[in-house]
C-alpha cells in the first residue's frame, strides 16, 4: 500500500474526485488550509498516471509515499541552503557588495557550461573576493531571504524530536546564522580564510579540510546519521542542484525542492510549485486536523 498526497495553492479538490475514485483509495483527507489531498491505502498496482497529470496540470505538487508514514521513523533532516532554505545565492549577494558580481557571474557561466568542478568553481569565484571587508558577509547574512514555509518546516520538525542541519557548499559565517535564525541544531559547510578582517581569497572545507563537495555532503549526512544513532533510511534531505544529488540518492527519503533536472530525475520526492512546508505532509502527524471526505 501506498500514500498519495497532493498539494498546491490553487487545487481545487472537486476536480479530481472521479480520477481519485478509479484508483479506489482506503480514505481520502482535505486540509483546506493548504490546501491538500490525503489518499490512504492505495495499492501499489493502482494506475496514478491519470491523477499526476490531472495534478501538474492544477499546478499541484504529487507525492507516492510509504503507507502511514511518520516523523517518528526519522532522526534527522538535512537541507542545502542556497535555493533551498533560502532564496538567495550568498556568493553572488557577497560579490554584489564587493563589487565584483561580473567577474563572479563569468564563473558560475563557465561552471553551468560543464568546464569547471563544483570545487574549481567555488575557489575561482571567492577568489575574486579577495581583499573584501567581513562586512560583505554581514550583507548576506542580512540579505538571507527563508523559503516559504521553512520555518514553519522547522517547528514541526523540533515538535517531532527531528534534529534539522543546513549541509551546504557555502560557508561557515553565513550558514550558522541562518540556521540560529531558523531554530535548527547546526551546520556543515565550508569556510573562508580571513586575515587582518578582510577575505583572503581562499575557501576551505569544513575545519579546513577538502572543500564540501557533492560527495562531500554526502559524507557529512552519513557521519552526523552516526553520531544519531540511525542510519540513512532514518533521515531526509532536500536539495536543488547537483551539489546535492549524491545525499539526495542515499537519505531514506530525497526531496528535489524547485530543482534542476538533474536533481529532479534521481530524487523520490519532488517539490515544484509548493514551498518546504509541503515536507510537512509526507507525514501523518500534520493530518490530525484534516477533514474525511466522502
Amino acid at each position: 500500500m501506498h500514500d498519495i498526497v497532493i498539494t498546491g495553492a490553487e487545487l481545487e479538490h472537486e476536480l479530481l474526485a472521479d480520477l481519485i475514485a478509479e484508483i479506489h483509495p482506503e480514505r481520502v483527507l482535505l486540509r483546506p488550509s493548504e490546501p491538500a489531498l490525503r489518499l490512504e491505502g492505495v495499492e501499489r498496482t493502482a494506475d496514478l498516471k491519470p491523477l499526476r497529470e490531472a495534478a501538474e496540470r492544477l499546478q499541484a505538487d504529487f507525492f507516492r509515499l510509504p503507507a502511514g508514514l511518520s516523523v517518528k521513523s526519522f532522526r534527522a533532516f538535512f537541507f542545502d541552503m542556497d535555493g533551498t532554505l533560502i532564496e538567495n545565492e550568498c556568493i553572488d549577494d557577497m560579490a554584489r557588495a564587493a563589487g565584483c558580481l561580473a567577474e563572479v557571474e563569468k564563473v558560475t557561466r563557465a561552471t553551468m557550461e560543464g568546464r569547471l568542478s563544483f570545487t574549481e568553481s567555488l575557489e575561482g569565484r571567492v577568489a575574486h573576493l579577495k581583499g573584501s571587508p567581513l562586512s560583505v558577509i554581514d550583507h548576506a547574512v542580512e540579505a538571507a531571504r527563508p523559503a516559504h514555509g521553512a520555518a514553519e518546516l522547522m517547528k514541526f520538525a523540533k515538535r517531532a524530536g527531528v534534529d534539522c542541519y543546513v549541509v551546504s557548499g557555502g560557508f561557515t559565517a553565513i550558514t550558522r546564522p541562518v540556521a540560529k535564525r531558523l531554530g535548527m541544531t547546526g551546520a556543515v559547510s565550508n569556510e573562508l580564510e580571513v586575515r587582518d578582517d578582510r577575505l583572503t581569497g581562499v575557501v576551505r572545507g569544513p575545519a579546513g579540510g577538502r572543500i564540501l563537495d557533492a560527495d562531500g555532503k554526502r559524507r557529512a549526512v552519513e557521519v552526523l546519521a552516526q553520531l544519531h544513532g540511525c542510519s540513512l533510511k532514518e533521515v531526509l534531505c532536500c536539495g536543488d542542484g547537483a551539489n546535492d544529488l549524491e545525499m539526495v540518492r542515499a537519505a531514506g527519503i530525497g526531496v528535489a525542492y524547485h530543482a534542476k533536472p538533474v536533481l529532479r530525475t534521481a530524487a523520490a520526492q519532488q517539490i515544484n510549485h509548493s514551498g518546504l512546508e509541503a515536507v510537512m505532509l509526507f507525514f501523518r502527524e500534520a493530518w490530525r486536523d484534516a477533514v474525511p471526505l466522502g
